[in-house]
Parts: C-alpha cells; structure tokens; sequence
C-alpha cells in the first residue's frame, strides 16, 4: 500500500509539472517518525510531507485534502481516519453527523450471495490491483480471485447509489408504474453492480415486474459466472429474469456497432458501466482518451423517459494522461452540453454548474463493504448518473441555495464544489426523498 501511495504522490507532482520535489511518505504505526511529528497529531494510517512552496495551493486543490503546515513544512494524510482533533494548533473544521443527511456508502454483501461465491463458485479475497488493472485476459482463476475481491465492491458501490435513488417518492412512482426493467451493462464481468441494482429494484417493486438484462462484456469466463450468479438470484427471490449475453471487445466505444442484437432500437429503464471506461483509455495509449464522451454520446440515447445511466470508475490514472475523475467530469460536461434533452442527477452541485464549470474536478467517494473474508473494505470511486431532462428536473424541484460536500473523511469534510459557497451544507451525493 505504502508503495502503490508512493507513486500516487508522484503522479500528482508529474501532473502539476512539479519537478524536482522531495517527499516522504510514513505508515505511521510502523515507521521511525522525524522527531517533528511530536509536535502534531496523527491521524490517519500515512503521512506525507514535503517542503513548504508555490505550489501547495495547487496541490491542496487537485488532492481534495487539507494540507498543514509546521515550520518549513507541509503535511497531509491518507488511509483510514483514526483520531479526530486539532492539527498543531490549527482547528480541524468539524460539522455534527446530525446536521447532515449523508448518503448511506457501508453495505453487508447479502448471505445467500456471500455463501454462493465463495463457497459455490469458489472466489477467493485477493487484493491486487495492478493485476486487475486489465480484465478482459483474465483466467478463470483470475475471475475467481476478481469474484471474491472487486465483485462485493461493486455490489456495494451500485446498492448504496440506487436505495438512495428508490427512496426519492417521486422516483419511486415512476418505477412502481414499470411493467418491465430493461437493464443495460456495459463491461458487465461478473455483475456486482448488476446484482447491487438488482437486490434494490426487489428491495422496492413487486416481484410481479420482471427485469430483462442485456450484459456485454470480452470476457467470456466473467460472463459464464455472471449467467449462474444471475440463476442463483432467480431461486433466491422468485423474479422473473431473461439474461441476454453479448461477448464483446471494447477496442473503443466509438467502433461499437448498435445494430447488434438491435440494441439500437431498444429504451433501457439503466444503463451500467462501472469500472470499465478506465481499462480503455489505459489500453488505447492515447487512442482513447475522450471514451468518457463517446460513452454518453452514443448511450444516452437508448434511455427510456424516466432512465437513468450511471457511469461509476477508478480513482487511479493511466500512465499517458490525467486522473480518471477529471477525465470523467469534463468529457461528461462536453457531451451534456451537446444533447440538450440530458442532465446529471447525481452529483447535486453537477446538476447545477455542470454547463458552466470549468474546473479539473477530482471527484471520490469512498463504499464499503463487509463479508466473510473481509470487514470493511473499501473502493474509492467517481460518479455520475444522468437522466432526461423532465424526468431529473421533477426529482429536484425543490431546490434552495445550497453549499454541496463532494468529499470527507469521517466527520472532516475535505472539499466543497467551487461553484456553490453558500447556503445550507448537505451531501452532494445524496438524493433528497
């Protein structure tokens, strides 16, 4: 972990052309600490700390994070928070937990699910990232270590995000009206956001209203466990499911063809692409830099009227450009404002500024999830989910002026949108019921 954080840090100096800077990073519960750190407190599982110059604005603006400064130098944190308190005598801005209305983001993987994968299927909890950088290669043994690692995240990643969605009332009138769920994923693999949405749509609907799924995905040993996670689902809760597989090869979003199995002509109540838009930027070596754009421009249109598309990634970057999220926003911004009839739900402060802003906004929301081979793990991801413009402008009708959180640790709220500096605070993440 120390490593990967490492070169993380280097990253970030590279990407704001800051050269020849010396940084350390300490585990703080295993290093030898420079005596300095005496005269602060610890807060989290790393500290990294640099010389104080110029470009600490900067940074503290790309990282999303506080930085301190002590004497000639500065200091931030990472990992997991572990104390609450002032740093070297600078008070740590701290808003009650009562005060605001956070999106829930901690979920337990279901046990009927935990106990098929792991036992059934054989999954196995094996953290690696590099190696799960690229999927569509993977053995069978590698989807099994997938399975049991990156799968439960997912799930937790898409349950949170849609049982804040279902519990919006106006939202909720329109799915219980549905007489069928169209669900499309793209880079589908093994499926945990779809089995997250899924478990939320039974959550709240009947289980009179079926859900036809369309899953595209190049990796034929994902989608074969993808198909037996999908009939295991089906005994579990008596709902009727069609499962619709398409092995495909995303070399680029723009060469996809839409007339295969007429995907072209069909309306989609969700579209899901969690995780994959990242794996092409980073394969095209600079082919494929705009597949945040070409994703919205040629998906949106299969949206039904009250659908909603959401695009959930990485917060990593690829070696030849900049971090994931930024990529995200911008292009997302660009393709919104070429279809007029579109505009983001989720994040609020998007919702608002997303035709106006111009920031390199680095977005990140932690999810965690617990099962039998792990408490608590966690997945740093950014977001977007979008909508028609009707359908999105009924489930926000009641807006005021309004201060949006984008990101915290613990009860530490770490950024604000730039664009919304005033009003009440609430969670940018989170739809209002």
């Amino acid at each position: 972990m120390k490593e990967l954080l490492e070169r993380h840090i280097a990253d970030i100096f590279s990407s704001l052309h800051v050269e020849n800077i010396h940084f350390e990073v300490y585990e703080c519960g295993i290093d030898v600490l420079p005596e300095w750190t005496d005269k602060i407190q610890l807060t989290h599982d790393f500290l990294i700390c640099s010389e104080l110059n110029s470009y600490t604005a900067r940074l503290q603006q790309f990282l999303g994070k506080k930085i301190f400064q002590y004497r000639d130098k500065i200091y931030w944190f990472d990992g997991e928070l572990h104390i609450q308190s002032d740093q070297a005598g600078m008070k740590i801005p701290v808003i009650e937990e009562e005060a605001i209305d956070y999106l829930k983001k901690e979920t337990l993987l279901p046990k009927w699910l935990d106990n098929f994968i792991y036992n059934d299927l054989g999954a196995e909890y094996a953290p690696n990232f590099q190696k799960f950088e690229y999927n569509l290669d993977l053995t069978k043994e590698e989807n099994l270590k997938y399975l049991g690692t990156y799968f439960p995240r997912s799930y937790a990643e898409s349950f949170c995000i849609f049982d804040n969605i279902f519990q919006n009332k106006v939202y909720k009138n329109f799915i219980l009206s549905k007489d069928i769920f169209n669900i499309l994923s793209i880079g589908s693999g093994t499926g945990g956001d779809l089995i997250g949405l899924m478990t939320v749509i039974d959550k709240y609907c009947p289980v009179s209203i079926p859900i036809n799924i369309l899953a595209i995905d190049g990796n034929e040993n994902a989608l074969s466990i993808l198909g037996k996670i999908v009939d295991k689902f089906k005994t579990v809760f008596s709902r009727k499911v069609t499962l619709t597989i398409q092995s495909y090869m995303f070399p680029s979003i723009v060469n996809f063809d839409m007339s295969v199995n007429e995907i072209g002509l069909m309306k989609f109540d969700f579209i899901l692409s969690f995780k994959m838009i990242n794996e092409i930027i980073s394969n095209g070596k600079g082919t494929c830099d705009n597949s945040y754009y070409d994703f919205i421009i040629k998906f949106l249109q299969l949206l039904s009227n009250e659908g909603l598309c959401t695009l959930l990634d990485v917060t990593t970057k690829a070696e030849h450009t900049t971090f994931n999220p930024i990529l995200m926003n911008r292009q997302i911004n660009q393709a919104l404002q070429n279809l007029n009839d579109y505009q983001t739900l989720l994040p609020l402060s998007c919702n608002q500024y997303e035709k106006l802003c111009t920031e390199k906004c680095f977005t990140q929301q932690k999810f965690y999830i617990s099962h039998s081979r792990k408490i608590k793990d966690i997945s740093k991801v950014s977001y977007r989910v979008i909508g028609k413009m009707n359908m999105v402008n009924m489930l926000l009708n009641n807006r005021e002026t309004t201060k949006y959180i984008l990101q915290r640790n613990g009860q530490t709220i770490t950024t604000f949108c730039p664009y919304s500096d005033s009003g009440n605070i609430v969670d940018g993440y989170k739809l209002n019921n």
